[in-house]
């Protein structure tokens, strides 16, 4: 379900305003609870567009067909309101002063991000974005506004990095580069990949795939295509993301400006 949350918010922030794609997915976001009953001909009713229009915007957002989608919408009715109002707990929550127990909260997890290998991981992976005239950074929703600031920063000493915010070109960029791309990967899970390659096997040719580094708070997950992880530590909780990885990419581009001097 999270899933097409995240691929609908991405459609919403990425395709123009007047397209069939947005007009879709926003009207899905808005009334999710409520279309787990609605067939493709009313869906596309209530969209003002046509059947086909819907058919081409379930393959264009990654899923296989309109039955993928309702099957998706079946997973959101389900969670009751009590179980989405969990994503908002933190450690040590206390609701008589919010702002003090979650800025408490954001600072004790960007303490646990500090360990012995960081600053050798960074080192590693600051070598190899001087080493590549290909990079590509991404993420999903916070992790992507992460790429988006690692862009920004290396790009002020003079490093382009490639990124998008739609989940579907992040996927077939992916899918189109070789070993002449250095690709990085923000997820806290650690599970982005189990998202873009859901119905695929990930690079068949592991001869010609890119170069791969993964920054996650995840200390167990692991993919055998991944050259290299940098992990921090986190309670994983509402007031932990994206901080620390805002903080590394921080580090990064201070390591990177430095490697210049």
């Amino acid at each position: 379900m999270f899933n097409l949350v995240i691929i609908l918010l991405s459609t919403i922030n990425s395709e123009p305003k007047d397209s069939n794609n947005y007009k879709i997915a926003k009207h899905i976001i808005e009334n999710m609870s409520k279309l787990e009953d609605c067939t493709l001909t009313e869906l596309a009713k209530q969209c003002y567009v046509s059947n086909s229009s819907i058919s081409r915007f379930c393959k264009d957002i990654g899923l296989k067909d309109f039955n993928t989608l309702k099957n998706q919408l079946i997973r959101f009715s389900y969670l009751s309101s009590q179980t989405r109002q969990e994503k908002f707990k933190f450690k040590e929550m206390d609701e008589n002063s919010l702002s003090q127990s979650y800025l408490l909260s954001v600072i004790d997890n960007l303490t646990r991000i500090n360990c012995k290998t960081l600053d050798r991981d960074i080192q590693n992976l600051v070598n190899d974005i001087k080493k590549y005239d290909k990079v590509a950074a991404f993420g999903y929703l916070q992790s992507e506004n992460v790429a988006l600031n690692l862009q920004y920063d290396l790009q002020t000493n003079g490093k382009i990095v490639f990124t998008r915010l739609k989940f579907i070109d992040q996927v077939e960029y992916i899918h189109h580069c070789d070993e002449n791309t250095l690709l990085i990967i923000f997820s806290e899970s650690g599970t982005y990949f189990n998202r873009v390659f859901q119905r695929m096997k990930p690079f068949a040719n592991l001869k010609h795939k890119p170069k791969i580094y993964m920054i996650t708070s995840s200390s167990t997950h692991t993919d055998p295509f991944i050259d290299y992880y940098i992990r921090y530590n986190s309670r994983n909780d509402y007031a932990s993301h994206p901080y620390p990885l805002i903080a590394i990419v921080d580090l990064i581009c201070m390591q990177y400006a430095q490697s210049l001097k």
